[in-house]
């Protein structure tokens, strides 16, 4: 009995989501929090209703999606769907038009297809899905794929790095995983220098946090009644490492009114290669941040998700050039991704660990951003958050001198 009304309890289920997939309304009028309420219901049930050695299996074979995909877009598979806009094309047709021969091809394209990239409309004829126009060579997030493919050389020498340093977590940007891993001195941002399809890469997939960066934090900081008194002559907004402008533009558009000058830092090669000209109001000047501050008593300074690419060694030295320049009443605000205490969701998870393989650095919590803060010698007076703080997204500190 207890078998026959489970089996049929699973065919009701079975039915319910069919029902539910055949009715779901298109994904640009689906509501955030909704979507991500749906999605944490189906994991519960995938972890319920998956046996254990499958989750295994998924685990240990994970990789080579992204391995398959990489050489995917080598071999000009996604150029070619996007060139036909989405016409499904058989392993014949796909052979005429990218590189690599049969074999290889055909074992690629189902690889693909089990990981939901393509789906086989027919013995040896694929249909692009949703996923494929993102992988297409050139776009943000087909660069992404070559960002992530250089993290994961890093990730596979990952356990050799902790065996050869007794599992001790590291704490030196300039000792970390990737210089084991890529056998250089270098730290990640001076090799990419020397590595321009790298670096291209990396910036790609720095533009498309901007995605996710949901309501701006001068929406819920009170940034008139903060900046507003500030004289003409004085600096009102410096932006440190702010790259190539981004926020203090949509700051300085938002506030049109507030007096003062508005200056953008960032390395010689962020500010010579910014891509359309900022405002007549804004200056941009090269600046590296482990340097004395060359703009004393400014109002605000000011740094979006700069400090977690760095361990707390390199972060309290940027963090005391501030501290330096800072007048009585200078504000200095840290806008940064906020590590959950407990239940972290895989997304922050996985930055988490890129950012130890990479950098020697983590993604802090609440706490450990103030705890930094605290050690060098600031006070923070204020931790402001949107509305709608969704798990690991951005908050923003306020601090001033202790």
């Amino acid at each position: 009995m207890y078998k026959s009304t489970m089996a049929t309890s699973l065919a009701d289920l079975t039915a319910s989501i069919t029902s539910a997939l055949a009715n779901l309304p298109p994904q640009n009028e689906i509501q955030e929090p909704e979507r991500f309420q749906v999605l944490g219901a189906l994991a519960q049930l995938q972890e319920a209703l998956q046996p254990p050695i499958l989750g295994l299996h998924k685990l240990l074979f994970g990789h080579q999606a992204l391995t398959t995909i990489g050489i995917a877009q080598g071999m000009g598979i996604f150029d070619t769907f996007a060139e036909n806009e989405g016409s499904a094309l058989t392993i014949d047709e796909l052979k005429k038009k990218t590189k690599g021969d049969e074999q290889l091809l055909v074992r690629i394209m189902h690889s693909l297809a089990c990981n939901g990239v393509f789906k086989e409309v027919d013995k040896e004829t694929f249909q692009a899905k949703p996923l494929a126009p993102f992988l297409v060579t050139g776009t943000p997030t087909g660069q992404f794929v070559r960002h992530v493919r250089g993290c994961m050389r890093v990730n596979a020498r990952l356990y050799d790095y902790f065996e050869a340093n007794d599992f001790k977590y590291p704490v030196d940007a300039y000792d970390s995983p990737f210089q084991f891993a890529y056998e250089t001195k270098d730290h990640y941002f001076e090799w990419l220098k020397k590595n321009p399809a790298d670096q291209e890469a990396f910036n790609a997939t720095m533009t498309l946090g901007r995605q996710f960066r949901g309501v701006e934090w001068f929406e819920y900081f009170p940034v008139e009644k903060k900046l507003q008194d500030t004289a003409p002559d004085r600096a009102v907004f410096i932006d440190i490492g702010g790259g190539i402008g981004h926020d203090i533009t949509e700051l300085k558009n938002r506030f049109p009114q507030l007096p003062g000058r508005f200056i953008l830092q960032d390395l010689p090669d962020v500010i010579d290669n910014i891509p359309e000209p900022l405002s007549n109001e804004i200056e941009a000047v090269t600046y590296d941040m482990f340097t004395p501050q060359p703009v004393p008593r400014a109002k605000v300074y000011y740094m979006r998700t700069v400090l977690h690419d760095w361990p707390d060694k390199q972060a309290l030295q940027a963090l005391a050039r501030i501290h330096d320049a800072m007048a009585d009443d200078s504000l200095l605000l840290i806008n940064e991704n906020t590590y959950p205490e407990t239940n972290v969701p895989y997304h922050s998870a996985c930055i988490d660990i890129t950012m130890m393989e990479m950098f020697s650095s983590l993604e802090r919590t609440e706490k450990q951003w103030i705890a930094l803060l605290e050690q060098a010698r600031f006070r923070v007076v204020g931790v402001w958050k949107p509305e709608q703080h969704f798990t690991g997204s951005n908050a923003l500190f306020e601090a001033v001198r202790a």
